[in-house]
């Protein structure tokens, strides 16, 4: 999950930051590889990619995830821990599974993007020593009384907001599975698209990992994850197209971004340990976005091609509740059906619980202000959200 959309860490995630092009020559169908024989190398052994200007990514078992874009890594070593053969189109072709100095596993890569030895110019060149996967311990959550987090509230950081005053072509950040390679694609936003945002003099920043599916599908269509960095441009005519809004009202206050996981205080203490089994997505220009996960994947399934992406066609507050109306009703979702005609015909109610908990956080140098998360009512169902960051030192 993202305590913001700017920051570059995730649970759980291997972020390593750089730019690459798209290569569309890899846009996937349904794999065809299959795994024919494996061997374990018993003494892994280092091994570095021979181009570091050719496209080279590791894969998944079945060659249908790209988890690492290799060539723009920088120059460091992987260990071979283990050499197998894949067959596609009635080929024969092998591949070498890698693992970091750690033991942490990459993934397969085709053997002849790879030569033995280290690569000449890593500056660690360090020996493989495998560690144990450690299991993150629940979270500690402390109930937060109103009283005290009203006090807290003007500390969290303040989303920002922006309406498109044109059509705009945005190179738009995406990654691959492991987060490790960043590859970017064009993308457009209409006349009139909300996003969440920061305007400097200099640059604007866009949260474009929170639009909606039918803006992000040329990076979906290429089987990737959107970024957690958002995109950037300092590109006069393109910034001066954004003009600052307020709150879009379908969206919940104290610095949430809008996205929701599963569960009550108990999901919420195992956050940190593994994934929600289902997230949605209010995404910052009006659709309700749903996820079904895997609980024992990367933090990137939160930001996979959604399963269901719903326009929101009207918002109205009532006290703590959102009443969001649909189109069409939200399967596995409470909806009521209240109109026979147009484009408001259901309505899902979207509410405060007005529950709030706080996470400590830790640092030997900082004392650092809490994390905080609400639980919230969406559509019957109880999920978190996390609120918007404290400052490092408080």
């Amino acid at each position: 999950m993202f305590k913001h959309w700017i920051s570059t860490t995730a649970i759980l995630t291997l972020l390593v930051g750089g730019t690459i092009a798209l290569d569309t020559t890899t846009a996937y169908a349904k794999s065809t590889y299959q795994i024919k024989a494996t061997k374990t190398v018993a003494k892994p052994q280092p091994y570095h990619v021979i181009n570091p200007k050719q496209k080279t990514y590791s894969w998944d078992k079945n060659h249908a995830k790209r988890l690492m874009a290799m060539n723009y890594l920088g120059h460091i070593s992987y260990f071979v821990t283990e050499k197998a053969t894949l067959t596609h189109n009635g080929r024969n072709i092998a591949y070498y599974r890698i693992a970091d100095e750690y033991g942490h596993d990459y993934g397969y890569v085709i053997a002849s993007a790879l030569a033995k030895e280290y690569d000449p110019k890593d500056d660690e060149k360090m020996a493989y020593t495998p560690t144990a996967k450690k299991t993150p311990a629940a979270a500690t959550m402390t109930r937060v009384s109103e009283k005290n987090f009203a006090k807290a509230v003007p500390g969290l950081t303040k989303n920002k907001y922006y309406r498109t005053t044109k059509r705009l072509k945005l190179s738009t950040a995406f990654t691959t599975y492991l987060d490790m390679g960043t590859i970017k694609t064009t993308t457009t936003l209409p006349k009139g698209t909300i996003v969440e945002g920061n305007h400097t003099h200099s640059q604007m920043s866009i949260g474009t990992n929170l639009l909606s599916q039918n803006i992000l599908n040329p990076g979906y269509k290429q089987t990737l994850w959107t970024a957690t960095d958002g995109s950037v441009t300092k590109k006069a005519s393109t910034m001066s197209a954004f003009q600052r809004v307020k709150r879009p009202a379908y969206l919940p206050k104290n610095g949430s971004h809008g996205d929701l996981y599963l569960g009550g205080v108990s999901a919420l203490r195992r956050h940190n340990i593994g994934l929600a089994k289902q997230t949605v997505q209010l995404t910052s220009n009006g659709y309700v976005e749903v996820r079904n996960n895997d609980t024992t994947g990367e933090p990137a399934e939160y930001r996979a091609k959604p399963q269901t992406s719903v326009k929101i066609k009207r918002t109205i507050v009532k006290g703590h509740t959102r009443y969001l109306y649909l189109a069409r009703s939200l399967k596995g979702f409470k909806t009521t059906k209240v109109s026979y005609r147009g484009t408001t015909q259901y309505r899902l109610a979207f509410t405060n619980q007005r529950k709030t908990y706080a996470e400590p956080n830790y640092s030997e140098e900082w004392n650092l202000a809490p994390s905080y998360y609400g639980l919230m009512t969406f559509g019957g169902k109880t999920f978190y959200t996390p609120y918007g960051e404290t400052p490092d030192d408080h």
